[in-house]
Order: C-alpha cells, then sequence, then structure tokens
C-alpha cells in the first residue's frame, strides 16, 4: 500500500492547557496507522504563556518559534515552507479536531482532489457568530460561483507545492483558510468537502470578533478582484446605469437634464471601463503565474 506522507501542522497560541494532550493523542492515532508517515510541526506564534516551554519538552514534535506575534496565517506559511514531506495537513491546537478523521481527510487527494475540507456544520459555531459565517458564506458563494460548505475550516489537507506558489496571497491572519479556498476555486483546483464533527474548545481563547469577520470579506473581495474582477465591478456599474436610467426617465418628463443624470451616466461608464481594465490586468497575471 502506497503511504501517505504528511506534515501536519499545528499553529500554537495560549494553548498551555492544551497542546500537550492535544499532541499526545494525535501521536497515539498515527502511530497505529501504518499508510501513514508523518511529522508534526507546531508552529509557537509568540505565546504568552508556557506554550513555548511546553512543546520544546515533546520530543516527537518539530518546534518554530515566532519572536512576535505574527498571526494564524503567518504561523501556517511558516510551518508549510519547512514541511518535508508533499501533503501538508493543517489542525487546530485546541482540541476541536479529532485525530480519528485524518484518514478521510488524505483519502481524496489520491483520488485526484487538490484540497480535501473537514466541513462542519454552521450551526457548531457560537451562537454569536453564526449570523456573520451565515453572511460571510453568501458572498463567498456568490462572489466565487461554487457551493461551498464551509469555507474557513482549520482542518484540512492540500499538497505542498500547489499551496507555496499562492502563499503570498494568502493571509496573515485568521483569514488564510478562507483566502487558499478562495485561491483554489478561482484557480479552478478541484477539492472536497468531508464532513466532521468538533468537539468544544478544551482550553485557550478564540480571538475571532466583528474586526476578523470584515477582514475576512475584504479578502475574499481581494482575491476575487485578482482571478475575476468582473464578478465584483460590474454589478456596481450595473446598479449606477439603473440610477442613471430611472434618472434619466425623470428628466425626460420634467424636459430637462439635470447634473445627477450626467453624473450617474459618467460614473456607469468609467466604472465599466474601469472592470474591463482590471479584467484585462488580472488575464496578464495569471499567465505570468502560469510561466
Amino acid at each position: 500500500m502506497e503511504k501517505f506522507k504528511v506534515s501536519i501542522i499545528i499553529p500554537v497560541y495560549n494553548e498551555e492547557s492544551t497542546i500537550k494532550n492535544v499532541l499526545e493523542e494525535l501521536r497515539e492515532f498515527l502511530e497505529n496507522k501504518k499508510e501513514i508517515e508523518y511529522e508534526i510541526i507546531c508552529v509557537n506564534d509568540s505565546s504568552k504563556d508556557n506554550s513555548l516551554k511546553i512543546l520544546k519538552s515533546i520530543s516527537f514534535i518539530k518546534v518554530i518559534n515566532h519572536k512576535t506575534n505574527r498571526g494564524y496565517g503567518a504561523s501556517l506559511k511558516s510551518g508549510i515552507k519547512s514541511a518535508s514531506n508533499d501533503i501538508i495537513l493543517i489542525m487546530d491546537s485546541d482540541g476541536q479536531h479529532k485525530p480519528q478523521d485524518i484518514p478521510r481527510i488524505l483519502k481524496p487527494l489520491k483520488n485526484g482532489y487538490d484540497m480535501v475540507v473537514g466541513s462542519r456544520k454552521i450551526t457548531n459555531t457560537q451562537k454569536n457568530r453564526v449570523l456573520g459565517k451565515i453572511l460571510i458564506h453568501k458572498l463567498a458563494n456568490y462572489l466565487m460561483r461554487a457551493k461551498i460548505p464551509d469555507i474557513n475550516s482549520g482542518f484540512r489537507a492540500f499538497y505542498k507545492e500547489d499551496a507555496k506558489k499562492v502563499l503570498h496571497l494568502c493571509s496573515e491572519r485568521f483569514s488564510f483558510t478562507t483566502s487558499l479556498t478562495a485561491i483554489y476555486l478561482q484557480e479552478y483546483k478541484s477539492i472536497r468537502y468531508i464532513p466532521i464533527e468538533v468537539r468544544d474548545r478544551s482550553g485557550g481563547k478564540s480571538s475571532v470578533n466583528i474586526k476578523t469577520g470584515f477582514r475576512t470579506i475584504l479578502k475574499i473581495i481581494q482575491i476575487v478582484m485578482a482571478f475575476n474582477p468582473l464578478r465584483v465591478i460590474l454589478p456596481i456599474s450595473f446598479f449606477f446605469a439603473i440610477l442613471s436610467f430611472i434618472s434619466f426617465v425623470h428628466d425626460l418628463f420634467k424636459m430637462n437634464l439635470t447634473d445627477t443624470t450626467v453624473l450617474l451616466s459618467t460614473m456607469t461608464v468609467l466604472i465599466f471601463i474601469f472592470a474591463l481594465i482590471s479584467d484585462q490586468i488580472s488575464t496578464l497575471r495569471k499567465e505570468l503565474w502560469i510561466r
């Protein structure tokens, strides 16, 4: 049987109460899976507690330490760049993800998929975040013309060489997984979503908030603008075209062409031209990436 050669990357920030148990559970499970050849890379993102000390005391992992707090995405980027194996699997350090799901996450890669995502139910999210997740989910589905069950799951597997080509486009913070999903979709890479159940956090404290959600939305728009700007700009041009038409009809009845109509018409034309120019730039950038 062909083995999976996997680098498991776990970003760590203030998880002193959970990280040791998480790693021991992970190792115990993987030691019984002969089809998985693995290394575990933990990236300490300048934790303020004893997380780094605990990580250094564990012999079966590789530790990367950030001197300053750089963010979730930056931690994953550090881990990916230092990984030895072809397949990258990322998971959280708070105990939510079950090692038992790893074989299910890895298997579709052998069937030709470029990335496999452990897909959670939106209802698994804390109640105060459900509305925000639904809004982000709807926006992402619209802009990327795809049905995305879970855009920001932190439990997923992909090939190192594919990810390294687009790391510069990915967020340094919590929207790393969102931006990676968006890029793969824009590049027409195949993604498989595997339903998973997550556990409650064993420790630590999530720093996801409204600001994080706003950054995520901006990152989605930024990536879509880089790959398919017409998807973002044309609806805006169409909106101004409707307003200018309504204003023009109103002026016809009054027999007076107003400045408002002229302004709206000008805005429509300018935004449309901007959309075409943006699309040309996007096409040129994609050609450079292919080379």
